[in-house]
This record gives structure tokens, sequence and C-alpha cells, in this order.
């Protein structure tokens, strides 16, 4: 994929008129350069930046902690590291600011992502740089990451199936074997996704399986682990499965249903609620279509048809390096959707005893359409656990 994205940086930046790209969010830096690391989120006052000078190749500026983990791991071999003092934002703009000296003319344009740069730190950024042009491009990194390339495209369908594939396989242990509580259920889940060479690491990463009334709270056990321990689910309850989970550094959000017994005629209604709605998401998602024009089409048949969606929430969201990310299928965004866009769609539906149910599918959307990605099974029908009870 590097060469897929590096020719749409200096592409974008060209026709911005940028002489180079300053970068701090995590993620935007882990697109640009392939480098998945999980835990720089976790520490907000050691500061990272990748410098890109239009036409060169990017240096990452890091904690020198950090320099052979990225090295590892990145498409780019050059690294400026610096021994910091936690939350001085000094040490690092000074790097920054010989990097541009060196390779930046004065007054050149310079395009940074403004909204993920700490305040702190964008002020003296913006001060050093005085003799610069620093330009906001956050709106630029968007455009870039919203539409994958074909390598984006096939990671982020290798990422969903692997996830399907984990989910049904748990389901599969229920069906020919007894069921254990939900605590050890929801642990299988994450084995699964080992076996299938996800990685379960990083703040997003969860599997969670819930059945009966803990399935119609989100986290029945919050704020420990939010599984339900011991309980083990009964005859005619739903179970709900879910994934959270990444591969080299892209990820999917997977959710499946599980019924525990022949499912009752309430559970089939029920059910049918989650493929029906996903046939409008899957007629409606297209190019030339707004992502807000696609949330409206799914609202309008859940209220012709009496089906109950949980309040508030967007009905799904775009995903790649980050598992949350534009467009969302929101009344607010009117993204027009393009081919090349990747969505988790993501009705919450509640149930006839109260359930959350969820059916969480990933579409690409396709010059002509669209597409599911991943099934490992034909999810118009659940899996159906007898005889193991």
């Amino acid at each position: 994929m590097k060469e897929e994205v590096f020719s749409k940086v200096e592409a974008a930046m060209e026709e911005e008129g940028l002489e180079a790209l300053i970068v701090f969010g995590y993620d935007n830096i882990q697109y640009l350069t392939g480098a998945p690391l999980h835990y720089p989120p976790s520490y907000p006052d050691r500061y990272m930046a990748l410098f890109w000078p239009r036409g060169e190749t990017p240096t990452c500026i890091l904690p020198h902690e950090w320099e052979r983990s990225f090295l590892n791991l990145s498409w780019t071999n050059k690294t400026r590291a610096y021994t910091e003092r936690p939350g001085s934002a000094g040490t690092i703009v000074d790097a920054i600011l010989l990097l541009v000296r060196e390779t930046v003319r004065k007054t050149g344009t310079i395009g940074i992502d403004a909204s993920r740069t700490p305040a702190s730190l964008y002020d003296r950024l913006e001060s050093a740089l005085g003799e610069y042009q620093l330009k906001p491009w956050d709106m630029g990194l968007r455009r870039l990451r919203i539409v994958k390339t074909p390598g984006e495209a096939r990671l982020l369908e290798e990422v969903a199936a692997k996830t399907d594939h984990a989910l049904a396989a748990q389901a599969h242990h229920v069906l020919v074997l007894q069921a254990p509580g939900e605590m050890s259920l929801t642990e299988n889940v994450r084995v699964h996704a080992l076996e299938r060479g996800l990685d379960e690491v990083g703040h997003h990463a969860i599997a969670q399986v819930v059945s009966g009334e803990n399935a119609g709270k989100w986290w029945p056990g919050a704020p420990m682990f939010g599984v339900g321990y011991s309980r083990v689910p009964k005859h005619h309850e739903w179970v709900r499965m879910e994934l959270v989970a990444t591969l080299n550094g892209y990820w999917c959000n997977g959710a499946r249903m599980l019924a525990m017994g022949e499912m009752t005629e309430e559970q089939k209604a029920d059910y049918q609620k989650l493929v029906t709605l996903r046939e409008v998401a899957r007629r409606t998602i297209k190019p030339g279509a707004k992502a807000s024009e696609v949330y409206a089409a799914v609202k309008e048949v859940a209220m012709e048809k009496g089906i109950k969606l949980e309040p508030h929430l967007a009905l799904g969201a775009g995903v790649g390096v980050s598992n949350y990310e534009p467009p969302y299928l929101s009344a607010a965004d009117d993204t027009t959707l393009e081919p090349g866009m990747v969505i988790v769609f993501n009705p919450v539906v509640h149930g006839s005893k109260g359930e959350l149910l969820m059916n969480r599918d990933t579409f690409l959307v396709t010059e002509e359409g669209c597409r599911v990605l991943g099934w490992w099974k034909d999810w118009r029908e659940p899996f159906i656990a007898n005889y193991t009870l």
C-alpha cells in the first residue's frame, strides 16, 4: 500500500500548494507511515509527529524509546528521535523547526492537522515557524483517508472476514458444546480472533458476549470489564457476540446474534428487523448518495415497519486506521459517497424482550453500488444452538 498512499499524498500536496506536512494525530501518522503502534494514545503528554517535505521521504519525530518499534513497522526509515521532558513541547518543536529550515523555503506553506495538535504545542509551533505559512489541513487528510486505495480495501476485506469468522467459530462451539458463562464466551471470542491473526491490542479492541437480560444493556457488568461473568445463556434467549479487532493497523467492528434453541415467532420477527434494515442500506449505499440520505432511508423504513431503533445513534461509520471515522451514517453528515469508501452499517434494534440486537456489516462502495465484505456465512439467518442447552 505504500506506493498507493505516497502517490495520493504527493498529488494532494502539489494540488494544494503545500511544501510540507506536519502531522500529530496518531491515526494520521499511521496512515502516512504504515506503522501500527498501539501505545501512543496511552501517553498524551509524549509527543510524536511526522514531517513530510513534498517530493522527499517523510521523517518521524518521536521519543527515542519508540524509535525501534516504529522502524520495525513503518514504510519509512527516517526518524529523528529525541529525549523528552514529558508534557514539554520544546524538544519536539526544536526538532521540527530544524527539519523545516533544512527543506522549506521561507514563507512556504506547511499543512498541519491543527485539530489533532495539542493547543499549547500548536501555539509554540506557530510561534517558532513565524517565517512560514502554517495552514490547517485537517480536511485534506480527511479527504485522503475517506476513500481507500485498492490495497486498503483488500486489507479491510480481510480483517472483516477474519472478524466474522472468529464470531462464527465461537457460535459453532456453542452449537456443538454446552454453552459456558458469558465471561468464558467472551474470552473464547478473543481466542478465536487471535487464532486468525487478528490483533486484540489497543484502546478500541474489545470482545463481549452477553445473553438474555444482559443483552438489553451495552455493558451489563460495567465497570468490571463489561461482561456478565458466570451467567449462562438459557433456552430461547438471544446471545449477542461483539468483536472489535485490527489487522496490520486496520480495523473492523463485528457483531452477530446467536439464538439458543429454535427461534420463537417473536425472535424470528426480531431478527427480520435487522435483515430488513440491512437490505435498505444495501440498496441506498451507492456512489452519489449522501450519508445522511442513507440514514434517512433506514430510519423511514424502521418507522414504517414499527422497528424500534436505539435513539440518538448514528447507523454506521467509516472504518480504516481507526475503527470509527468518516463518513458517518447520521442526519448531520452530508458526505457524498464515492467508490472506495468502506462503511460499517450498525443498526441497534430493540428485541421483543428489550434486548439490544446487532448485526454489523462492512460495505465497500463500488462503481455500481456496494458489496458486503467479510461474510463468513449468510447472515440473513442467525446461528441457532440446538440440543446444547
